[in-house]
């Protein structure tokens, strides 16, 4: 019989070769490619002012239709100029029949006596007179602010400002079109 008696040979070890220098450019142009093809989403134009308050526990209550410590909604518009200043501001109340008050330059007198000068210290004034009315009516008073497009942030701000200074914990700045909320 015919018998195979062949051994197999062994080769020497290899060690691959690993072409490192293509590696790292390829790498280094597709970071390249990222980072100038990358676009970041444009930011948020409304800020959250409000959060709920964490109460804890997670056992659901039951509210009614009606509820008697429902706050008082007040909304005051804010129209702008071009040049983003302040046009003219419109109070009105929730649920209330009455008609928007306007808010005039000089209509009120400041703390010294003298006719206010600018559309945000009569805003400041309305403001001081809104939560005055809440408390009366033992309520806490709501404010939302339907901003202007062209308004600049700083009138923004400072009507925020305004509003936290007079007592209202919960003011919530919002575009004036409804489409952009």
């Amino acid at each position: 019989m015919l018998s195979h008696n062949r051994k197999r040979t062994g080769t020497d070890f290899v060690e691959p070769d690993l072409p490192i220098t293509p590696m790292l450019d390829m790498s280094f142009q597709l970071l390249a490619f990222f980072i100038m093809t990358f676009k970041p989403a444009p930011t948020e134009g409304q800020i959250a002012l409000t959060l709920p308050k964490d109460e804890g526990g997670g056992t659901s209550t039951n509210i009614s239709a009606i509820d008697e410590n429902k706050p008082i909604h007040f909304i005051f518009r804010v129209e702008a100029t071009k040049e983003g200043q302040i046009a003219s501001i419109n109070v009105t109340q929730e649920g209330s029949a009455a008609a928007a008050t306007e808010l005039k330059v000089g209509a009120r007198k400041n703390e010294k006596g003298d006719p206010t000068i600018d559309l945000a210290q009569e805003f400041a004034a309305e403001m001081r007179e809104r939560q005055a009315q809440a408390a009366r009516e033992k309520k806490t008073g709501k404010a939302t602010l339907e901003i202007g497009n062209k308004l600049l942030q700083g009138y923004v701000v400072q009507l925020v400002d305004a509003g936290v200074r007079n007592g209202f914990a919960d003011i919530s700045p919002v575009p004036v079109e409804k489409k952009d909320r």
